[in-house]
């Protein structure tokens, strides 16, 4: 569960719009190490989906 915790918090804080209260709640509650870990494998799959979908896409197009 603190896994799932750590990748909401991950996500919110990439799409950028969090209550103060909120950011400060979850934070006291995870295990700060780790965080970075999952904020880099999140980063890189989202990568990797992004280059998925504009090689499908430039595959498509020829």
């Amino acid at each position: 569960m603190n896994l799932l915790k750590m990748m909401r918090i991950v996500l919110w804080s990439f799409f950028g719009v969090r209550k103060r209260a909120s950011h400060n709640a979850d934070f006291a509650q995870v295990k700060l190490p780790l965080l970075p870990v999952i904020a880099v494998m999140l980063a890189g799959a989202f990568g990797l989906t992004l280059l998925s979908v504009a090689k499908l896409a430039v595959g498509i197009a020829h």
